[in-house]
């Protein structure tokens, strides 16, 4: 019995779905294989192999179409049930083609095979045109013998599946994705990922080969979210989907942009107030709504759920919807991926954070529009003044006539909209009314405005041919609007953290027709505090590691034209000047300083509690907790517990051996390696273990480096201290006969709490930087002496003045650029750039080409360079940051008295040009 299969009828899909409920034994032989089609009859797949079904599969690298993903699946079930196995024809490209695609089904005495041009991947089994025929025979039919006797060659000529097979082969791919590999880039009217929405999409299919079920993706306002996520439902092969965002205005967007991807090979609906499409494939929903009809939806109703602007994923109706609904994947999506309510949005996504996208890379790569900056001194208001006379004068006929003046003066040549960051709603209110005065067109918008009021303001914003021209707002917009219309951004109050200025200034550089650029209009009054933090925010988009007050005020002079970055910046002479003379007078690192930049980001993140280290890890708009570490770490304090303490934070009272176990712990940040952080992490999870059992714990998670690992435990045991400071110091573990234990008590909750918090932070930090899969020393990365010691396995934290000496004849420089040096001081000094590929550096004092230093310069065979910009700033020590290797050359005595040799290190790598101006290259 032979039956003519399409998906046209009904997909092949359903037919290997049918013959796996009642076969007793498979044999597949298909060419292609992608995770995304593997993952629409794993389920069934898996039962049967759970029911002691026999099965077979050869699939293989022809093409380097299959994925890492589907072999590493099938490794698994190699390793869980006996009854599995797989094979790989490897054949190089060009000894032959391997292009069968044959499933091969017995029951009882029948064999069921499905022939025809069906590879394993989402579109063949669903969508696209493919023809197959079902063909029905018995064990001594020629037809069975012949078919199961090619299917017994090609498996003894293949190879056997190993994890050293799928290593090699991950090697070649490196986890490309080919243009015409239509699992991931078969597209609807043309719609295709652009560069960075594909970087992210290998991050999220690598993270779901390793068996991830939930991740978030962080990514800059506008820079195209909803869109990387409807690329990767397709990646996955969603065939019911849902869609969850707290403000009903995004969801017919984010419909269409799905529509526009899938086109209509799906069906979608709404789930809100007015319109309930149960039956829809993908279902796009509010958290509130969804939340409170949970009992209308089956747990595993949807095999994929989005969840947008998830920093509110932590809240009462998100949370039941996680708990309730069990899809195979979860994908968060936020560009402010922060807590609420005292919970950890990152735990809600198991930690899984495979890409992020930052401002600066959106801008580099033209996904947001770039953006014209106006700094407008103005004189008519007073921010020193209070509320009541400061709102008096920034209402005023003459002021709402100069911000007239402006605005018409970068009047866009089609039409203007607008929108105005207002200090409070009454200001709001009155700025809208002054403006209708003044005969444009102006609305308002604040909390207490409902849905509907919300999107008739949008939509007339957005209309061409209605006359609103104006939208004032408070924090309504600052997120979760999409508003890409918008071709202006006035700010008439201060900016009081430069991660707020940021924020709401993305909500302007979304893309639209015509719009060339986002105008950005800033009345600054007469308050310099604020310039300076808008000044700080644009120089946070500098490539450099280190912004330090050199380099912020080289930018305000030259206008931030070296950023390198699609951007005008204009700021009047005299302003100017006030911002450089305010930046040079004051301390950024003095408590009130951090203090106001800390309550802004609890602000931002709607905190009600303290907030945690690990909420400051890839949050586009946190403060550097490092600041509040460093400055606290000195003298009596631990840290930022300290910091905490005396915001007057309600943070747990800790004993004196308690606060200096959480100093030792913070002392390591940021991490240069995992396994400190990760052996503390282990041993307070789950208690002792033998040396074996600790190393197999890390290796879950990170590459073991026995040396490494090994310079760590001696680490933490204090056997690098001097004898008389072990005696005065704990180490935070002990090793006995092979069983390494804490040598402190972690029973104390809320003590056990605030340490794992330091080293989920610290481990968090480390894998965003690095990844799982680095140690070692990385370009450009930042160093502080113990840490240089650390990574270079030596066994003393002593400070080696400026040059470290191995025994393999490698030489480590910890030389000074000294930016903070007046013009005349530095043209004596020696340490500088000679070009963008050859440092000139100058020894230590002592030094002649003759006695043992020099001689260890000369037999230098390789050179690692470490610069300092400046040495401190504003009561933090400045770190070193790696510029890489290098080879000595021209090695000559100095004429000065210090007796000092001077060096010619010629790099391996030259210095990019982005950092040219940074690092004084001439």
């Amino acid at each position: 019995m032979t039956k003519f299969i399409t998906n046209r009828n009904n997909t092949f899909l359903r037919y290997i779905k049918e013959e796996l409920k009642t076969c007793h034994s498979f044999k597949f032989s298909v060419s292609f294989i992608k995770s995304a089609g593997l993952r629409l009859f794993e389920k069934e797949l898996i039962a049967a192999l759970e029911r002691g079904v026999e099965g077979e599969i050869i699939t293989s690298t022809y093409q380097n179409f299959t994925d890492v993903v589907s072999l590493e699946k099938f490794l698994e079930w190699q390793n869980r049930y006996p009854n599995f196995n797989c094979r790989v024809d490897t054949v190089p490209l060009g000894d032959r083609g391997f292009h069968s695609k044959g499933y091969i089904f017995q029951d009882n005495s029948e064999y069921h095979t499905l022939l025809g041009s069906t590879n394993i991947t989402s579109f063949a089994l669903l969508r696209n045109v493919e023809w197959n025929a079902r063909i029905v025979t018995n064990i001594t039919d020629k037809f069975t013998l012949d078919i199961l006797r090619e299917f017994s060659e090609l498996w003894n000529d293949a190879s056997v599946l190993t994890n050293a097979l799928i290593d090699e082969y991950r090697f070649t791919l490196e986890y490309a994705i080919d243009q015409w590999d239509m699992d991931y880039f078969e597209t609807f009217n043309r719609i295709e990922p652009n560069f960075m929405q594909r970087k992210a999409l290998k991050e999220l299919a690598r993270s779901r080969g390793l068996g991830v079920e939930k991740a978030l993706i962080v990514a800059a306002t506008g820079s195209g979210k909803t869109f990387l996520s409807s690329f990767d439902a397709r990646n996955f092969g969603a065939e019911k989907l849902l869609f969850v965002v707290h403000r009903e205005t995004i969801l017919k967007d984010a419909l269409e942009t799905f529509r526009k991807v899938f086109g209509n090979t799906r069906t979608y609906g709404l789930y809100t107030g007015a319109s309930k499409d149960l039956n829809a494939d993908f279902i796009f929903a509010t958290n509130i709504l969804l939340s409170a009809n949970l009992s209308k939806f089956p747990k595993d109703s949807f095999d994929y759920i989005i969840l947008d602007e998830c920093h509110h994923a932590t809240s009462a109706t998100y949370q039941k919807i996680m708990q309730h609904l069990t899809p195979k994947f979860y994908l968060g999506l936020t560009a402010t991926p922060e807590r609420m309510d005292n919970q950890d949005v990152f735990a809600l996504f198991d930690k899984n954070v495979p890409y992020e996208l930052r401002l600066r890379e959106a801008l580099e790569n033209d996904l947001i529009v770039p953006f014209k900056y106006y700094g407008i001194r103005d004189t008519f208001v007073d921010y020193g003044r209070n509320n009541r006379y400061l709102l008096s004068e920034m209402t005023a006929p003459t002021h709402v006539s100069f911000i007239a003046e402006h605005i018409e003066k970068h009047r866009p040549a089609n039409k203007l909209k607008a929108l105005i960051f207002c200090r409070s709603v009454e200001h709001a209110e009155q700025m809208a009314a002054a403006f209708q005065n003044h005969g444009y067109q102006a609305t308002y918008l604040i909390g207490r405005h409902d849905v509907l009021a919300r999107k008739v303001a949008f939509e007339n914003l957005k209309n061409e041919q209605h006359p609103l021209e104006l939208l004032f707002s408070v924090d309504l917009l600052n997120e979760g609007v999409d508003l890409p219309a918008v071709n202006m951004v006035i700010f008439l109050r201060p900016t009081e953290s430069s991660t707020i200025f940021i924020q709401q200034l993305g909500r302007g550089l979304r893309k639209f027709p015509e719009k060339e650029y986002l105008t950005v209009l800033d009345f600054i009054g007469n308050s310099y505090e604020r310039s300076v933090q808008i000044a700080i925010a644009l120089g946070s988009l500098s490539k450099s590691s280190v912004i330090e007050k050199q380099l912020i005020k080289d930018y305000i002079r030259d206008d931030f034209k070296t950023l390198g970055l699609p951007l005008e910046i204009h700021l009047d002479p005299y302003t100017k000047e006030e911002i450089l003379s305010y930046i040079e007078s004051t301390n950024f690192n003095r408590f009130e300083f951090l203090k106001q930049d800390y309550l802004n980001f609890k602000k931002i993140i709607g905190a009600k509690g303290y907030v945690r280290h690990l909420d400051y890890v890839n949050n586009e708009y946190a403060p550097d907790l490092l600041r509040f570490i460093k400055i606290f770490l000195k003298g009596e304090g631990v840290g930022y517990y300290s910091f905490l303490k005396k915001v007057e934070e309600q943070v747990p009272d800790f004993s004196e051996s308690q606060l200096e176990i959480i100093k030792r712990i913070t002392s390591l940040l940021p991490l240069v390696r995992p396994y400190e952080a990760a052996v503390l992490q282990a041993l307070i999870n789950d208690g002792s273990a033998s040396l074996n059992v600790l190393k197999e714990k890390i290796k879950i998670h990170w590459p073991l480096n026995d040396d490494h690992f090994n310079h760590s435990l001696e680490y933490l045991e204090n056997k690098f201290l001097s004898v008389s400071e072990q005696l005065k110091t704990e180490p935070l573990i002990k090793i006995k006969s092979d069983v390494v234990s804490l040598n402190f008590d972690t029973s104390a909750y809320r003590f056990k709490e605030f340490v794992l918090d330091i080293l989920e932070y610290g481990l968090s930090r480390y894998m965003t930087e690095f990844g799982n899969d680095h140690i070692g020393l990385t370009l450009f990365r930042n160093y502080t002496t113990e840490q240089l010691l650390m990574i270079t396995l030596r066994r003393s934290t002593r400070y080696y003045r400026g040059t470290l000496f191995t025994e393999n004849n490698e030489t480590f420089i910890l030389a000074g650029l000294k930016k903070d040096l007046d013009a005349d001081h530095h043209l004596n000094y020696k340490d500088k750039f000679i070009s963008d590929q050859v440092f000139q550096w100058e020894s230590e004092t002592g030094t002649t080409l003759t006695n043992a230093t020099g001689k260890k310069v000369r037999r230098t065979k390789i050179a690692h360079l470490f610069i300092r910009k400046a040495i401190e700033e504003d009561g933090i020590r400045l770190p070193y940051i790696y510029i890489g290797t290098g080879r000595f050359t021209n090695i000559r005595q100095s004429d000065n008295v210090k007796k000092t040799l001077l060096v010619d290190v010629v790099l391996d790598e030259k210095i990019p040009p982005y950092l040219h101006y940074d690092f004084q290259v001439k």
